[in-house]
């Protein structure tokens, strides 16, 4: 049997925090809703049913909200791209992340503004 990578994913995890360019922006948080991917081995976690071989998506989702932040981006580009750095360097058996960031009241009218990323080792 071949066992390709699985993938943990985190959906729609909703805080608000510091992101923009516009002096307004820069001074009042606002919600974003961040969607995450991770490809990673699991032929031991599954073999061994054991979190040690995985990654701890509860944690994961804690240390991402506390780097956005306490990076206070002003890109949703730059918040994508360095989220899925912070990923690969402080999670090592992550193969791939997939980052995407919505800011729902970017544009009125609209479900908000997108970005999204994948990156890999």
């Amino acid at each position: 049997m071949v066992v390709e990578n699985g993938c943990i994913s985190i959906k729609d995890l909703q805080f608000d925090c510091i992101l923009g360019t516009l002096p307004f922006e820069r001074e009042t948080v606002q919600p974003v809703v961040l969607n995450v991917d991770i490809w990673l081995d699991f032929t031991l976690a599954a073999r061994n049913d054991d979190l040690v071989h995985s990654i701890d998506y509860a944690q994961l989702a804690e240390h991402l909200q506390k780097f956005i932040k306490d990076s206070k981006f002003q890109l949703v580009e730059t918040l994508v791209l360095e989220t899925a750095k912070f990923i690969l360097d402080h999670y090592p058996k992550t193969q791939a992340a997939q980052v995407s960031v919505c800011k729902p009241s970017a544009i009125p009218q609209s479900k908000g503004a997108m970005a999204s990323i994948k990156v890999t080792r």
